[in-house]
This record gives C-alpha cells, sequence and structure tokens, in this order.
C-alpha cells in the first residue's frame, strides 16, 4: 500500500488487503481499478468500481483489497464531522459575560 499524501488515496496493490477495526460508518471510495471489500457483519461482499463508492455500517473487522491495481479514498463520517463543527459554534458562542454568567 502507498499512500499518496497530495491526494489523499491509497494505492493497493493485487493481493495485499487493508484491514481496518472498528470502521463503522467510514465511507470507503473507489477511485481507479476495482476494489473488493469484505466486511464482518455485513451480508455478502461489495465490489466497487471507480466513482463507486460503500459505507461500513458494522464494526467488524474490515478486508479492503484491490484486484489489480487500484485506488481507495478513506472519508469520514458526514455525520460525527458536522456533529464536531456543530459543537465547535456552540462553543464559540457560549461565554459567561455574552450569557450573564459572570
Amino acid at each position: 500500500m502507498k499512500i499518496d499524501l497530495g491526494s489523499g488515496e491509497l494505492c493497493l496493490a493485487d493481493n495485499r488487503p487493508l484491514s481496518l477495526r472498528d470502521a463503522r460508518g467510514l465511507r470507503i471510495v473507489c477511485m481507479a481499478g476495482t476494489i473488493w471489500l469484505t466486511v464482518e457483519g455485513e451480508a455478502g461482499d461489495v465490489f466497487l468500481r471507480p466513482g463507486q463508492s460503500h459505507c461500513i455500517v458494522s464494526n467488524g473487522l474490515a478486508l479492503i483489497e484491490s484486484i489489480g491495481s487500484g485506488r481507495i479514498r478513506l472519508e469520514r463520517p458526514q455525520r460525527l464531522a458536522g456533529l464536531r463543527q456543530h459543537l465547535a459554534r456552540l462553543a464559540g458562542a457560549w461565554h459567561p459575560i455574552r450569557l450573564g454568567l459572570s
């Protein structure tokens, strides 16, 4: 596996699986090649072609492998990213003087 820091993509080699644990909510986006996903607790395997993606719904072991060479991008769960932004806005809005608590 090779990480392209400029694009945020992972380059996968044939027969060299990437294993992830506790990946619930993570989105796997196929950028090139054919990507094969097997996730413990999810029925059946998933095959992705360029432009397709899959969101992991189980928290079991996830194996991600390329058939031939391929590239993927891993995306954070949007729900958690949105929650972090919302909490940051709330933290910025809360101020004891503004709320008359000081």
